[in-house]
């Protein structure tokens, strides 16, 4: 296999593998390290949820900044914005609308209320989880999508950098951001080092396979510094998110050559709607959860909930390509292909991995 279609094939699989830890990741409720109880439950909980998996995002990130700069799309501003507007911009507001909607009609309808911010209290909450203005919107997982978004809009300017002096924009983007000179433009900093960072890997051609024979040590260092992270109660894991990505990349090949990596890679179509879709559903096995919890272990629900939601959702998405291919291919951004009830992950988006 060429070293092209290893990186292809890499990034297929770890897109559907960090999407399903995004999913975990979620998996109500959050209990804080200043909570964390120290029993073996609560550990490994914490473990998945406040260190290893905190990582995916970062690893979206790095790929996203690869695949656009490769592309080189940011050359030209207006076909990026054009891309990017509909791979992005119109899933955000689809799914984030959508489930405002659904929470404004529970709570003046039925009196339920999904968020203790509906109804907002001022326009700028309304802002906010409408459309992420400079808080985390009702579908709070999209806030990713909105970071992404301004990355977009900062991509032409990362790109007269990286391709005139990749040194010089390296350190003028860790220091804006690293130390949040950008105030809520971006909601998470990290994402756009390593934006950059994944963006710095395509243009300077990096081998990205040359570090594979250090893939064991990599694993290993990522696991212990995870094991690290919940030990001392860190909660500030910024740095660990920086540099995790240049860790799981290499480890992953561990993962490629066998059946389940080339499984998770075939998987990788779904991921975004996996994405988009998943807080809802999860809000909604938690509140069916609620009543059974009397005879139901909290683990058990903590284990099965993301399998549950995953699986659901491959289906849902299997039902819509097969029926209504064009709707589906409109809210995510991307063509759907009736027949084969797939479609293309839109590569573009960061769906998570997008160029």
């Amino acid at each position: 296999m060429s070293v092209e279609d290893q990186v292809r094939q890499r990034i297929a699989m770890l897109r559907f593998l960090m999407i399903f830890g995004v999913v975990l990741l979620h998996v109500p409720p959050f209990v804080p390290f200043a909570e964390l109880a120290n029993e073996p439950f609560a550990l490994m909980k914490a473990y998945l949820q406040l260190a290893v998996f905190r990582c995916t995002v970062p690893v979206l990130t790095l790929i996203s900044g690869y695949l656009l700069f490769r592309s080189a799309i940011d050359q030209d501003p207006l076909r990026l914005a054009k891309k990017k507007g509909k791979t992005i911009l119109v899933p955000f507001l689809f799914f984030n609308l959508s489930l405002l909607a659904a929470a404004l009609a529970l709570h003046h309808g039925l009196g339920l209320s999904l968020t203790d911010e509906i109804p907002p209290a001022d326009l700028r909450g309304w802002l906010d989880i409408a459309f992420g203005y400079r808080g985390s919107p009702i579908n709070y997982p999209l806030n990713f999508l909105r970071d992404l978004l301004v990355l977009m809009l900062l991509a032409p300017v990362f790109g007269f950098f990286l391709r005139r002096a990749p040194w010089i924009g390296l350190v003028l983007v860790f220091g804006i951001f690293m130390n949040n000179l950008d105030r809520a433009l971006l909601l998470r900093d990290v994402m756009a080092p390593v934006f950059y960072l994944g963006g710095l890997a395509a243009v300077r051609r990096w081998n990205l396979v040359a570090f594979d024979r250090f893939a064991w040590p990599a694993l290993v260092a990522f696991l212990l510094a995870c094991a690290w992270i919940v030990a001392m109660r860190v909660a500030n894991t910024n740095y660990l998110r920086l540099v995790a990505p240049f860790l799981i990349w290499p480890a992953a090949a561990l993962l490629a050559p066998t059946a389940f990596g080339r499984w998770l890679a075939r998987m990788s179509k779904y991921s975004f709607f996996v994405f988009v879709a998943h807080a809802p559903l999860l809000l909604a096995t938690w509140i069916a959860f609620k009543p059974l919890s009397r005879w139901v272990p909290y683990p058990v629900y903590w284990v099965l909930a993301p399998f549950v939601v995953v699986g659901l959702l491959v289906v849902v998405y299997r039902l819509l390509a097969r029926h209504v291919p064009g709707l589906l291919g409109a809210v995510l951004g991307t063509h759907v292909d009736a027949r084969s009830r797939s479609g293309a992950a839109p590569v573009a988006s960061a769906a998570p991995a997008g160029s």
